[in-house]
C-alpha cells in the first residue's frame, strides 16, 4: 500500500506543475481552465492529459482557446450518455479530436468510447459562401471554385472563403478574412464587394464534427468578375491548385444538382429562401417572413 505522504508529494507536484502553466497562460486561457477544472469528466481525466490541455498553444495563428472554450461549455450528460473522462487527444495541425470514455445513464456500467474532431478554433472556423455577378441591377452569374483538395484525395467543388485566423496579416474581423480570402481565390486584388449578406451558420456532420463556419452570399459587378482567371491561381502556399468556375445563372439548377460541396448547397437554399436571388427557371415566387433566428 502506498504510503499517504508519497500520495501527498504526488499532488503537490501535480499542484506546482499547473501553477506553473497557468502563471505562463494568457488571461483568457486561465478563465477557461477554471471552467474545466468543474467539470466531473475533466477532474477523473489523467493528470499528464490535462496538463496537455492546458500546454495548447494559446497565442497567434495556432491558438486553440475556441476548442478549449468549446470543450468547457459541452454538457456533461447527452441524451442518454455520460461523460466520465477524456482518455486521449491526437491533435494535428488544424484539428484536434478528443476520444472520450462514456457511460450510459440508465446503465452506468455499461462502459465505450466517444470521440469529435474539432478545428483549433472551435465551432466558429470560419466562413464560406458563393459570389453573385451584377451587371446593371440583374445578377446573371455564380462562381464557385474547382480544384484538388488533400482531404478528398481528388479535384473537388469549393466555395470561396476559409478559415477566420483573427489577428494575422493583420486581419482583425471574419469580413476582413473574407474579403483577404477572396482577393486570394479569384485572384483579383483590388475586386470590390458590392454587398454581402450573411446567412447564418451551418453544420456539414454533425454525426463527426462540432464545425459550425457562417455562411454567405457576396455580389461583386461584371467588370470585376471579367479579371477573373480559371487558371489555378491562389497564392496561398498551404493550398493546393484551384481555380473560379463562373456559371450563368440559368445553370444554377445543373449545378446543384451536381455540385458536392455542403456550403455551397446551404448558401444557395438560404440565398433563395431570403429571396435575394432569383427561384430557377420554373418556379415562381420566394419564400417570405423566414427568420433564421
Amino acid at each position: 500500500m502506498e504510503h499517504p505522504s508519497a500520495v501527498l508529494t504526488r499532488e503537490a507536484i501535480k499542484k506546482q506543475e499547473f501553477d506553473m502553466l497557468l502563471h505562463k497562460s494568457t488571461p483568457e486561457r486561465r478563465a477557461i481552465f477554471e471552467k474545466l477544472q468543474e467539470k466531473k469528466w475533466f477532474q477523473k481525466t489523467d493528470s499528464e492529459l490535462q496538463k496537455k490541455l492546458l500546454a495548447l498553444p494559446d497565442k497567434g495563428i495556432e491558438n486553440h482557446d475556441g476548442f478549449l472554450e468549446d470543450l468547457a461549455s459541452r454538457p456533461e450528460e447527452i441524451s442518454n450518455i455520460k461523460v466520465e473522462r477524456m482518455i486521449d487527444l491526437p491533435r494535428g495541425s488544424f484539428a484536434l479530436v478528443p476520444k472520450f470514455e462514456v457511460s450510459r445513464v440508465d446503465n452506468p456500467n455499461k462502459r465505450f468510447t466517444y470521440e469529435y474532431v474539432s478545428w483549433r478554433s472551435g465551432p466558429l472556423t470560419g466562413e464560406k459562401g458563393v459570389v453573385f455577378v451584377e451587371k446593371d441591377g440583374v445578377t446573371t452569374h455564380f462562381i464557385v471554385l474547382h480544384g484538388e483538395k488533400f482531404a478528398t484525395g481528388k479535384k473537388s467543388w469549393d466555395s470561396v472563403g476559409g478559415f477566420a485566423d483573427l489577428g494575422m496579416d493583420g486581419v482583425k474581423t471574419v469580413a476582413d478574412r473574407t474579403a483577404k480570402e477572396m482577393q486570394e481565390e479569384l485572384g483579383v486584388a483590388d475586386i470590390k464587394i458590392l454587398r454581402k449578406v450573411d446567412l447564418g451558420t451551418v453544420n456539414p456532420d454533425v454525426g463527426m464534427t462540432n464545425n459550425e463556419p457562417g455562411i454567405f452570399a457576396a455580389f461583386i459587378d461584371s467588370k470585376d468578375a471579367a479579371k477573373i482567371s480559371s487558371q489555378p491561381l491562389n497564392g496561398d502556399m498551404y493550398e493546393l491548385k484551384s481555380g473560379a468556375v463562373i456559371f450563368p445563372m440559368h445553370e444554377l439548377p445543373k449545378v446543384v444538382m451536381t455540385n458536392t460541396d455542403s456550403m455551397f448547397l446551404s448558401a444557395i437554399a438560404r440565398a433563395w429562401a431570403k429571396g435575394i436571388i432569383p427561384p430557377p427557371e420554373g418556379m415562381t415566387g420566394k419564400a417570405v417572413g423566414f427568420s433564421l433566428n
